[in-house]
């Protein structure tokens, strides 16, 4: 009885890592398909959730606002005959400054008056000029009018010809 081993058929290792990867891809698939899916219909936490609720945005109008006349000025350019024309709201922070802008309206008028007729041409024109230039005449109207008064100020027109 002699005993002599038998010879096992080769095993084809292509099968198994054949079979091997489109499993791999499909576990792979259905936990990504997973995760997005909740990912997706997550809802948000209760505490972020109220805090959205709370905060106003910045498009919206929170304060009276209140319209100055038109402002129609001459640009300091030599030699040329510029104009400017600014029509302004401001919107005050609270229904109280209303009568504080009342009180000082004229005041609050010949400050921007004279910050607008000291402009060149250069300074009226593109966005961001306008943007400095509301600034400008937010500093002026707050040290008229005192500190956290005005909210926003809001141009209506603003014309150079």
């Amino acid at each position: 009885m002699s005993e002599t081993p038998e010879a096992k058929p080769p095993e084809k290792s292509g099968a198994k890592s054949s079979k091997l990867i489109p499993i791999l891809l499909v576990l792979n698939l259905g936990a990504s398909g997973f995760s997005t899916f909740k990912l997706a219909t997550a809802k948000a936490a209760p505490a972020a959730v109220e805090h959205e609720e709370t905060k106003p945005t910045s498009a919206e109008i929170t304060g009276p606002v209140i319209a100055l006349e038109p402002f129609v000025v001459n640009l300091d350019e030599p030699g040329q005959s510029r104009y400017v024309k600014v029509t302004l709201q401001l919107e005050l922070v609270s229904k109280d400054d209303e009568h504080t802008l009342e009180n000082s309206k004229q005041v609050v008028r010949d400050a921007i008056l004279s910050h607008l007729s000291g402009l060149k041409l250069a300074d009226t024109l593109g966005a961001a000029a306008k943007d400095k230039l509301r600034t400008e005449l937010m500093t002026k109207t707050e040290a008229i009018l005192g500190p956290h008064k005005v909210r926003r100020m809001f141009f209506q027109e603003f014309v150079v010809q």
